[in-house]
């Protein structure tokens, strides 16, 4: 079995993975072998994270234990580990004139020379150039405001390829010189590309649905699909496609015509979990494929007690928390499990000693790495610490992984937690400014990790372990800054192991259904729905802003108490998450005729849903299961699918089909062909 390391650049650790057997290259690392948790061994397993006190999380990687120490585990509820976090430290209040986007991640690539790296900025609409071999940036290109660049893609030509989120555009630009040789639009909302060697051509998947092929040395498009919405990133293998989807957690190979011909849905490593929010896809070597996304509970959570959201999954009975049997244990450098809380950063064990140890994940929702070969067979499927995990790279050889976790960031206790592994002992790698806040990784030629960071905008350097000097230096990116309170709030995990953006990622929603007090409760999106439409959450039950987050944030989440201008940030930034952008694909006609009938006396849609976010605010009952709800905003609602606070709809179609009732709205008189242009309409808000 080979060892593999994980380096966490929010909160950063070691993990041993027997996987990628198909590469041959090592790191320096002494095989181990385990025999249930203990075993002798020349060179223990890497470690780069938890603290001293916790301990394993079920599938894989080290629990979050926090201070409390061990796997902390909510009583009474499988599938409910809770776990508590220091409460993150927010710096003086700072705002920007222009609120900075939600953060995405995937934002750096490392050119084929393995020197020069390009990085994306979606903060200050700003791409950069940076030269590690002589550490200065070489070409800052400015974009055009509200541009948002994200993921990026090189060329055989060396041309390098931008997707712009929110400037529906594909740019192009030539890093030797610091010029774009072009800018196509492409669809409303670009997000993953990629570069396909056997076509010249660079892939756009748009999270609108639209995939999108344009000859990499310029001009029109050549290929344009529609495959679904919520497409997140494209993977080319021997001109083969694979787009991934952002909310749902699944890969889509497609056929050579786009449609999709097979669907794999990652799994979530441990039981009572749902696989969800697919941040990042990126190949690994060998026709590797590397996910990082989020395991969401499926059981019964507590939300009257503090700290629910950090373990109350056992109904009303349920503690807060209590620990696990490995409360009081560590592993030693032989990675063997022995007594003692030593407060030395603890190597994680193998798959192997942790299959005795299955459980289920940290809290109510966990951060899972999963890869699977080029056979398509999966050959990792483990949990690991840290809160929204953006972004994900992978060394040369395969052997080590390294993973941003930007919700663990700004916590003073988790500062320092990265580590190298290589044929000597732990080497940890003092990253003690625990203000930086990770967006993007990478991995250059010499092995360094990368690792790109907010506000303030710089690119670190960690050498390896192994090379000599374990100190990371850092390139300064930009000198303007994007800090907001309100932004740092939303993405920072608050006392548990959950942040703000981890239901709603992008500032959007995660696609699940929790269950709450033992009832159903769909997660509702956040994209230009929230100001004006109080009072808030299904039942109506939160009459304001700073009521919701009072409740949410510093019981539920076991968050500080927000003084006024922290909440007046939170709330503030919140309220300018912009409404997302129709699809290009949807028929005008249609939806011209759609919208009569939505407005129509005889339909009866707009009675309740008026006004520009399409909601009166009301708390109605219209015959869905559990009585009266709040109408909700239809700003987006083809972008948020399951519908209904129970997640009933899984299309627009089905709201008007299966989960259609009596009392909610008029259309027994509508034909099939009025249902699909109303449908259609509804997919343009």
């Amino acid at each position: 079995m080979r060892w593999s390391t994980v380096r966490n650049a929010g909160l950063l650790f070691g993990l041993g993975l027997g996987m990628l057997a198909s590469t041959s290259a090592t790191t320096g690392c002494t095989a181990t072998s385990f025999d249930s948790l203990s075993s002798a061994s020349t060179s223990g397993p890497p470690s780069s994270g938890p603290s001293a006190g916790e301990g394993v999380s079920s599938g894989g990687l080290t629990g979050a234990g926090g201070s409390s120490g061990g796997v902390i585990e909510e009583e009474g509820g499988a599938g409910c580990i809770g776990g508590s976090l220091p409460q993150p430290t927010f710096g003086p209040m700072c705002s920007s004139g222009t609120p900075p986007p939600p953060i995405s991640g995937g934002t750096l690539l490392v050119t084929k020379g393995g020197i020069i790296v390009v990085i994306s900025d979606p903060d200050r609409d700003a791409i950069y150039v940076v030269d590690i071999s002589s550490g200065r940036v070489t070409f800052t290109i400015a974009l055009q405001p509200g541009d948002e660049p994200g993921r990026l893609v090189e060329d055989a030509a060396g041309l390098i390829h931008v997707a712009l989120r929110s400037g529906g555009a594909l740019v192009t630009l030539d890093p030797t010189t610091g010029t774009i040789t072009a800018r196509r639009e492409v669809c409303p909302a670009p997000r993953g590309v990629a570069y396909d060697s056997t076509r010249d051509l660079v892939w756009v998947a748009c999270a609108t649905g639209e995939l999108v092929g344009l000859p990499a040395a310029g001009g029109q498009a050549t290929t344009s699909w529609v495959v679904e919405r919520d497409l997140r990133d494209v993977i080319v293998s021997n001109g083969a496609l694979t787009v991934s989807s952002f909310r749902a957690a699944q890969l889509l190979a497609l056929n050579s015509d786009g449609t999709v011909g097979n669907r794999t849905q990652l799994p979530a490593p441990d039981s009572n979990f749902a696989p969800h929010v697919l941040w990042r896809s990126v190949p690994g070597p060998g026709g590797t494929t590397v996910c990082v996304h989020q395991e969401h509970s499926q059981t019964s959570i507590n939300t009257t007690m503090t700290g629910g959201y950090g373990g109350g999954c056992g109904g009303d009975d349920a503690g807060l928390l209590s620990t696990s049997p490995l409360d009081g244990f560590t592993f030693n450098d032989a990675g063997e499990l022995v007594e003692g809380d030593s407060g030395l950063l603890v190597p994680s064990p193998p798959p192997s000693a942790l299959s005795s140890l299955e459980g289920s994940s940290v809290g109510p929702m966990g951060s899972v790495l999963t890869v699977y070969g080029a056979d398509g067979q999966l050959q990792v499927n483990q949990t690991f610490d840290g809160v929204l995990p953006v972004d994900v790279a992978v060394s040369a050889d395969g052997s080590t992984f390294l993973v941003a976790t930007p919700g663990s960031a700004l916590t003073q206790s988790a500062a320092g937690l990265i580590s190298e592994f290589g044929s000597g002992p732990l080497i940890p790698l003092p990253f003690t400014d625990f203000t930086q806040v990770p967006i993007a990784v990478g991995f250059d030629i010499s092995g360094d990790a990368l690792v790109q960071t907010r506000d303030p905008a710089n690119l670190w350097i960690f050498p390896p372990g192994d090379a000599g000097s374990t100190t990371p230096w850092n390139i300064p990116l930009s000198g303007v800054s994007r800090c907001d309170s309100g932004h740092d709030i939303f993405h920072t995990h608050a006392g548990v192991a959950i942040a703000c953006a981890s239901c709603h990622p992008e500032g959007g929603d995660d696609g699940h259904v929790w269950i709450l007090n033992n009832e159903q409760r769909r997660t509702p999106s956040l994209r230009g729905t929230i100001a004006g439409t109080a009072p808030y959450h299904w039942p109506g039950d939160e009459p304001d802003l700073p009521t919701l987050v009072n409740d949410v944030y510093t019981v539920r989440m076991a968050g500080q108490t927000l003084d006024s201008d922290q909440m007046s940030a939170l709330t503030g930034w919140v309220q300018t998450i912009p409404p997302p952008p129709a699809p290009s694909w949807v028929n005008a006609a249609a939806a011209a005729a759609g919208e009569t009938i939505f407005k129509s006396t005889n339909a009866q849609c707009s009675s309740c849903h008026s006004g520009a976010k399409f909601t009166n605010n009301q708390t109605v009952d219209v015959g869905t299961p559990g009585g009266a709800f709040q109408v909700p905003p239809l700003v987006g609602v083809g972008w948020r699918t399951p519908l209904l606070h129970n997640g009933c709809a899984a299309t627009i179609a089905d709201r008007f089909g299966a989960c259609s009732t009596p009392q909610h709205g008029s259309i027994a008189s509508l034909s099939a062909e009025d249902l699909q242009n109303l449908e259609a309409y509804l997919e343009t808000l």
